[in-house]
């Protein structure tokens, strides 16, 4: 299979902010890749001018290390899976599935029915991808007697059954019902997988794209934010928009003042060590990163064993029962110009990261209600603290 690397690449906006800002990528051969970030991020861009249906203003694109920038998109042999999954109204389901396959051969689907392609190894492997698909039924239907779920796999299987240096998927589950989206997405994952290809998928699910691939990029203005496995990302986020960007729900974000070794938060003061303290150093304004599972009730096994920790205690505002876990909602009130501050950030970031409030995720069968008192115990080790003005997260070890 092929290996990807994308080196800077850039397309330039219509105003100061390009499209795609400095994108460096690189795919290894046989593994798979999300590209994750919000609507408008650029997801979708990013995959058409990889397999060149949109020109780049700067930077290479390299398969296998060779430099395809220039070459047409046919010559790049990328297989590509697009977010209105366009299929072809004259042909039904199979020969939808086929068509990729036999137009790369021949020049028309006739040709390959009068039997001038090996016709039964297409028809076997179109076979199995509509079994896994849940298609066989809908092989003989043209695509308008078929619903958006069922095109949407009939235009996914036709990626799966064609081979090709590599794979790209535009968001390509965004049209499948709740129960069978994780069915659909693990047996697309299990066929590429076992078949060793190289694959990148755009979605704007977020725990899609943390059990999908190897890798995922968050992006986001068109700026990879950060590229790693899930845990690195998801436990070591490089800045404040991949923090509170990952996880469900988000990690808390909180305005804390260093003063002297220790951050004061509107909840709780967290002592500081040496390295942090010196990471800091003369900021006015950080803030302080805290997912909402690593806040334990001071009641539970859990925060019994915790020795480093940060604790406080305030009322309940809310709680959501969901079942096998509850979410419990503690306000607090933000100095105006603190908020100000972070409306400032949140304003270049055309994204909402900061609420009035924390949530901790706690055991399902603590019986919590609003206007209760609650004391939380936090592990000091699982605590990030990050540059309001650059979004670097501080806690991390310096390069």
């Amino acid at each position: 299979m092929t290996s990807i690397e994308l080196r800077n690449l850039t397309v330039a906006g219509r105003g100061a902010r390009p499209l795609l800002d400095d994108v460096s990528i690189t795919v290894p051969s046989g593994s798979t890749l999300a590209i994750i970030g919000p609507s408008g991020a650029g997801k979708s861009l990013l995959l058409r001018v990889l397999v060149g249906l949109e020109d780049q203003s700067f930077g290479e694109i390299l398969l296998d290390g060779v430099d395809v920038t220039k070459a047409n998109p046919r010559t790049r042999d990328l297989s590509m899976v697009f977010q209105d999954y366009s299929l072809h109204p004259q042909l039904d389901a199979f020969d939808n599935l086929a068509f990729s396959s036999t137009l790369r051969r021949e020049k028309s689907v006739q040709r390959f029915r009068r039997g001038t392609l090996d016709k039964r190894a297409i028809s076997d492997r179109v076979n199995s991808v509509s079994e896994f698909l849940a298609l066989t039924d809908l092989l003989e239907l043209k695509p308008a007697d078929l619903d958006e779920a069922q095109r949407q796999r009939v235009a996914l299987g036709r990626a799966l059954v064609r081979d090709a240096a590599a794979y790209l998927f535009d968001d390509p589950f965004s049209k499948q019902a709740p129960r069978s989206r994780p069915h659909v997405r693990s047996v697309t994952s299990q066929w590429q997988t076992e078949a060793g290809r190289t694959s990148i998928f755009t979605t704007s699910d977020i725990a899609e794209a943390l059990t999908l691939a190897d890798r995922v990029a968050v992006l986001h203005q068109g700026f990879v934010h950060q590229v790693g496995t899930p845990r690195e990302l998801y436990e070591a986020p490089k800045d404040m928009f991949v923090a509170g960007f990952l996880g469900s729900p988000p990690m808390n974000l909180v305005p804390a003042r260093p003063s002297g070794s220790q951050l004061v938060m509107p909840l709780a003061t967290m002592y500081l060590d040496d390295e942090l303290a010196k990471r800091i150093g003369d900021r006015d304004l950080v803030v302080v990163g805290i997912r909402p599972e690593d806040c334990q009730e001071s009641s539970s096994p859990a925060a019994a064993t915790v020795t480093d920790k940060v604790e406080f205690t305030t009322r309940i505002d809310d709680v959501e029962w969901q079942g096998s876990t509850q979410l419990a909602y503690l306000g607090y009130d933000t100095d105006p110009e603190v908020e100000a501050r972070l409306s400032e950030v949140e304003d270049l970031l055309d994204f909402d990261l900061f609420q009035s409030f924390v949530v901790a995720e706690l055991a399902a069968e603590s019986t919590l209600k609003a206007g209760m008192s609650i004391r939380v115990v936090i592990p000091r080790s699982k605590i990030n603290v990050f540059d309001p003005e650059t979004g670097e997260n501080l806690s991390l070890p310096q390069d």
